[in-house]
């Protein structure tokens, strides 16, 4: 080891240096504690500094403070040389930053019992240096696979709404981790009926988002690839959009949750047909969606079933909400409701209703960038604990 040892005292230095050099290590002398603090500001591959309490300019404890408030990597042992046996002392130079004390005059014993020790505190930072910068190896590499699994994830969202004359859909999406167990969209269905879902998969981060990719290829329009959004009668070869209650049934068929993985989905699903303007929909645990009316917001938070999942024998049914011209529906995740304040309050329904009456103009995009405006001044920029997810259908 590189060890410096500030010693104002002839004999103790010849001493120590008989005592250190003799044992393969490389001495370097300072005669004071301000000549010692150049030294060890000038060269950060010194090992080990063992230092005098008495010198004069700066003694053993106050270069001891100097040291401790001066960040250091790697991580300098001090041996404290004294003659001091007071509690007291004793207490003052382990609070000052020592590591060990040597008492004067010195045994030869002890002393090379201490730079054992500081050896081996060395030897385990050095482990333990190698052990951090694999695991910062390690997590960039996670990071970078996190960032390719939440681009798979955003490429199944929908990119653009489906044209369909006199509708305009918006959506906002947020995930409190690189990727989410929220998942979202809206698809065509026929000429006149257009398909909308939002889900939340239990929990957060990884588990959740594989979960939540694999139900979006459950979820879609397409038979032939796996989809359970459209089928065939019997007795028919023309396709027709699947009953939103006998979507939400197969999907807990599917996906006995609980019983493997501990968890399970939250799911709003509805079909909005443009000729009859009525939004027939199935609700599995999920906050009802938002109507919004000349007279205000209203949430349909009546009927519905529990969350896909929890419930072999579960049941579900569907519920019809009648729109009219100038009307709109959202659908969102409970993210939204529960938003936190500084204050650690939630920001719940009423405001997500108040904010959505208030916000005329614009359109369904105009009123869901308020939304997400209003939630977001309320959080103050915490961290989102959960998904924010909404999904808006407005009809001009």
């Amino acid at each position: 080891m590189r060890i410096l040892i500030a010693e104002d005292t002839p004999f103790w230095r010849m001493k120590l240096e008989e005592v250190l050099a003799g044992r393969g290590h490389e001495v370097i002398w300072a005669e004071d504690g301000m000549e010692a603090w150049r030294l060890l500001t000038r060269d950060d591959g010194i090992d080990l500094l063992i230092t005098d309490w008495e010198m004069p300019v700066a003694n053993g404890v106050d270069l001891c403070r100097r040291l401790r408030n001066r960040p250091r990597t790697p991580y300098l042992p001090i041996i404290l040389l004294t003659s001091r046996e007071a509690k007291k002392d004793l207490a003052e130079g382990l609070n000052a930053g020592a590591d060990a004390f040597v008492t004067k005059p010195i045994n030869e014993a002890e002393l090379l019992a201490q730079i054992g020790v500081t050896e081996r505190i060395l030897k385990l930072e050095q482990s333990l240096d190698a052990k951090v910068r694999d695991l910062t190896r390690a997590k960039s590499r996670l990071d970078r696979d996190l960032e390719a699994a939440a681009a798979i994830q955003r490429s199944l969202l929908p990119e653009e709404s489906p044209d369909f004359p006199g509708l305009e859909f918006a959506w906002v999406y947020d995930s409190c981790e690189i990727v989410g167990g929220d998942m979202f969209n809206v698809f065509r269905l026929s000429e006149d009926e257009v398909g909308m879902y939002v889900l939340d998969v239990s929990g957060h981060g990884t588990s959740a988002a594989l979960l939540s990719v694999g139900l979006s290829h459950v979820l879609m329009p397409f038979p032939e690839q796996g989809g359970i959004l459209k089928r065939c009668p019997p007795g028919s070869s023309e396709l027709e959009a699947t009953p939103p209650y006998e979507v939400a049934l197969e999907l807990n068929r599917r996906y006995p949750l609980m019983e493997k993985s501990r968890q399970y989905l939250t799911f709003l699903y509805g079909i909005f047909d443009l000729s009859t303007l009525v939004f027939r929909y199935v609700r599995a645990g999920h906050p009802g969606p938002i109507q919004i009316t000349d007279s205000g917001a209203l949430s349909h938070d009546r009927g519905g079933g529990i969350p896909v999942g929890i419930a072999e024998d579960a049941r579900y049914r569907d519920d019809v909400i009648a729109l009219s011209p100038g009307d709109a529906l959202v659908l969102y995740t409970d993210g939204v409701t529960e938003t936190l304040s500084e204050d650690d309050e939630e920001f719940g329904l009423d405001r997500v209703l108040k904010t959505l009456s208030r916000a005329n103009g614009g359109g369904i995009s105009q009123r869901l960038e308020v939304l997400r405006k209003r939630v977001e001044e309320f959080g103050k920029g915490r961290r989102l604990r959960d998904d924010v997810t909404m999904l808006g259908l407005g009809l001009l």
